[in-house]
């Protein structure tokens, strides 16, 4: 049975002192949507996301970490995948700090790393209804990205379904703005690029009586962290993979 260790991987870490300008570079141009920060005598306190570095612009290069500090998931090397699964959970987070007896990072086990292994290895009960978001927040096609990207920073959302019509034709997430550099230097230049020229598509959705199971196995084949939920045509929820690892719950 695997452990944290086993699944240890790098991650970027910054300190408390460091300036945010510097959290929101490494966010930019890395694959992380997290980073450890410790204290200065580089113990863990907790991590930084990327909604946290969107809230700081380019400008503001005198602002340090410390004000922005989440409280993290930590554990220790020889936890089992189910306690790393619930303490991601329990935080809210994308990934878990693994620490020694002192408090010194070691590593991190990412929730996108362990959702595969744990949805092939075990029970998930339940259907897509029972664990899905509802009423999620949607953005219309011919929105401002300006706009989008300023409520996703204000209400801490990772993505919005992307709608036309009142059909869904896309997804947008805070990942395709950090990533378009020609929508980063618009937000910067008050420019209005519309959703749909910087939205995904196809949409890969799935319905809320389908099995947690159907739901798992199709953000694993496609490599989503959420997908939206449709009854028809009508967009009713939104699922994620902290609502499918609430479906582990009944065997902890």
């Amino acid at each position: 049975m695997k452990v944290a260790d086993d699944v240890r991987v790098r991650i970027p870490v910054l300190t408390t002192a460091d300036p945010m300008t510097r959290a929101r570079q490494v966010l930019r141009d890395d694959t992380f949507r997290e980073i450890a920060i410790t204290d200065t005598k580089g113990r863990y306190v907790g991590y930084i996301n990327i909604t946290d570095a969107l809230k700081v612009t380019t400008t503001k290069s005198d602002v340090q970490i410390e004000g922005f500090v989440r409280d993290g998931a930590v554990v220790k090397p020889d936890d089992s995948l189910i306690v790393v699964a619930r303490a991601i959970r329990e935080k809210k987070s994308d990934s878990a700090v693994i620490t020694n007896n002192d408090g010194q990072v070691l590593g991190a086990v990412l929730l996108s790393e362990i959702f595969p292994i744990l949805c092939t290895r075990e029970d998930l009960r339940g259907t897509v209804a029972d664990h899905m978001h509802r009423s999620p927040g949607v953005c219309e096609a011919d929105d401002p990205v300006s706009r989008v990207y300023a409520k996703m920073v204000e209400e801490g959302i990772a993505a919005f379904p992307v709608m036309k019509s009142r059909h869904l034709i896309g997804i947008i997430s805070r990942r395709d703005i950090l990533n378009s550099g020609r929508v980063r230097k618009t937000l910067e230049s008050g420019g209005k690029i519309p959703v749909e020229s910087v939205m995904v598509t196809p949409v890969i959705a799935i319905g809320p009586d389908e099995s947690l199971r159907s739901a798992a196995e199709r953000m694993v084949e496609h490599d989503l962290s959420q997908m939206p939920v449709l009854d028809g045509d009508v967009l009713v929820g939104m699922i994620d993979r902290h609502g499918v690892l609430n479906g582990l719950s009944a065997r902890e």
